[in-house]
């Protein structure tokens, strides 16, 4: 393929409320990309902060001299899905990547997951390993994902677990986002696992361990301050796959211990407790992750989770 013929990839930003320093982070790392077909636009999801807003528009004015930045402000705040969807809507390539404003990608994220793409017809995303980094410095970098995740159709195991994580990781096909009509912004969390699932279970998806990314972690569990509606939004998954967790056992154990922690985070441990019993029961022989769990579950009402 000739570089005339290289597709453009619509890098969408979004950011709500975040110290102007750190949204100039996550676009340097956008416009530094050895890719030169890209397409670079940030969505301000905090537009009745006028201070705020200037800062920002003036910020991709300043650094349009190394790539055009396109500022683009909501209407008024709608949750970072719909700003996610807003700056799709509004994006003119062939592929999209998100990029949330505390994070940061690696120079060859776009390249490699493009060329990945390009690879497979079959395939609709692609996703990377990440650097995990500790903000406040209390443990060294590390990988986000030590051990291997799958490639191909990954729809049963990602029901079972997000492993796809933040929507910073993935290169999604424009074509297979409209048709699905983008993220679920009704949902009341979840709202890319929701999507991922919708997706994989009609395209293939690629995985490249290699770290492409920068996961900046936050002190403490980075939770919504809302975990009611994570439980809510995993009841809403639980229904809409009801039927093929119903035919697959093990990825319902696995589904169901995810709402052991969800639940407990949310103070509701008798529901955590339930979940747990129903993913012991059906697959009784993870012993190992059956007795973590367990005392996860012992130990939740004693654990102070920092809502972020």
């Amino acid at each position: 393929m000739s570089a005339g013929e290289l597709p453009v990839v619509s890098a969408v930003v979004t950011t709500y409320q975040r110290p102007v320093e750190v949204v100039r982070r996550a676009l340097k790392s956008v416009i530094g990309q050895n890719y030169p077909h890209l397409e670079v636009i940030l969505v301000n999801d905090c537009p009745q902060d006028s201070t705020l807003s200037a800062s920002l528009k003036a910020l991709c004015q300043e650094l349009s001299q190394g790539r055009p930045v396109t500022y683009l402000p909501m209407e008024h705040n709608g949750g970072a899905c719909r700003a996610r969807n807003f700056g799709a809507a509004r994006a003119k390539g062939s592929y999209l990547a998100f990029l949330d404003d505390d994070d940061e990608w690696l120079p060859a994220k776009i390249s490699q997951e493009l060329a990945a793409a390009e690879a497979h017809e079959s395939v609709g995303l692609v996703y990377c390993n990440a650097v995990l980094h500790y903000d406040a410095g209390e443990k060294p970098d590390g990988l986000l994902a030590p051990h291997p995740l799958p490639s191909g159709n990954i729809f049963l195991p990602l029901l079972g677990r997000n492993f796809i994580g933040s929507c910073s990781f993935p290169l999604i096909a424009r074509a297979d986002f409209e048709r699905l009509g983008g993220f679920n912004a009704d949902m009341p969390a979840l709202q890319d696992w929701e999507f991922y699932l919708r997706l994989t279970r009609q395209k293939e998806a690629v995985y490249l361990a290699e770290p492409l990314a920068r996961y900046h972690f936050h002190q403490g569990e980075r939770i919504s301050a809302h975990p009611e509606r994570r439980t809510a939004a995993f009841e809403h998954i639980h229904q809409q796959y009801a039927g093929d967790l119903a035919a697959h056992p093990r990825v319902a154990s696995s589904f169901y211990l995810m709402g052991t922690y969800l639940y407990s985070v949310a103070g509701d441990m008798r529901r955590a407790w339930a979940y747990y019993r129903r993913g012991v029961r059906l697959d009784p022989g993870q012993l190992t992750r059956n007795v973590k769990d367990f005392f996860r579950m012992a130990l939740r009402p004693f654990v102070h989770t920092k809502v972020v």
